[in-house]
Order: C-alpha cells, then structure tokens, then sequence
C-alpha cells in the first residue's frame, strides 16, 4: 500500500505510478486525490477525512484493478480530456 499524507498536491501523480504497479493507495480527501480516485469504486484504495481508516479500508484493494484504473489515466487519455474541455472564443474560429 501507498498512504499519501499530502493536504496540498494538486493532482497525485505519485498515486498514479502507485497503481501502475497494482499498489492501492490511501489519501486524504482533497483535491488530487479525489480526483484520481474519482469513479473507483473503492477497489483501488481510499480517500477520507481519517488516513488511518482510510489506510485500513485500502487494504481491501484489488491489486489488478489499481494497475486498469491507472490505465485510464494516459497521456492520450489526459490530452482528450484536455480538449473536450476547449470553448472557441466567441468571433475567433469557423
């Protein structure tokens, strides 16, 4: 298990790199986190106000679902979401 005791990071590529090698995590529930985490299902780790319960709760985990769920998240992955989120400015495009 990763336990990631950060209140501040803003995106948790550590939690990431984790999962790749079907180790489950366990964070507090902040930005960063909860967004990697986000759609889990809890079977890759946990996100919650108390890291000890949610390093409990981790334990758990599926080690082959933590290696698909970090799957989700590569650089293809990441540029689509990047542009799915682009709006043409208003007069400057077809």
């Amino acid at each position: 298990m990763f336990v990631f005791p950060s209140l501040t990071d803003t995106f948790g590529l550590v939690l990431l790199e984790a999962l790749a090698c079907g180790t489950p995590v366990a964070a507090f529930d902040v930005t960063g986190p909860r967004d990697v985490l986000a759609d889990a299902d809890g079977n890759v780790g946990c996100v919650g106000p108390d890291l000890r319960a949610a390093a409990l709760a981790a334990l758990q985990a599926d080690r082959s679902a933590c290696r698909a769920h970090a799957e989700r998240f590569s650089w293809r992955a990441c540029a689509e979401a990047f542009l799915s989120h682009l709006v043409p400015l208003g007069g400057h495009g077809p």
